[in-house]
């Protein structure tokens, strides 16, 4: 049964435009989906993994707020703050430790 192309098409393109753009300036990201419950995450590039020392494989799906890089000295009101701006879709500048997994 062959592909059917409908508006996925131009949201790939949407998000292969972002990846590029921020590919081009060396920056660590990752990219999630705001309309599934965890806002699991849909891509990360090679310098994210390289910078929280996880592959690929094992970031994909995660939710964002990136509770896997939660560690001792993570303050549970910054990562409060992150989930609250998620659901409330909101911009927000947040100071956090996150740990590398080695």
């Amino acid at each position: 049964m062959p592909v059917r192309r409908g508006h996925v098409a131009p949201q790939n393109t949407f998000l292969d435009t972002i990846i590029r753009k921020f590919e081009g300036q060396s920056r660590k990201f990752i990219i999630a989906n705001a309309r599934v419950e965890n806002c699991a995450v849909i891509y990360c590039n090679d310098g994210f993994c390289e910078l929280c020392g996880y592959s690929r494989a094992e970031v994909m799906q995660r939710p964002c707020t990136c509770d896997f890089l939660h560690g001792p000295r993570t303050q549970r009101r910054a990562a409060a703050q992150i989930a609250q701006a998620l659901l409330g879709a909101e911009e927000r500048k947040v100071e956090i430790a996150f740990y590398r997994k080695d």
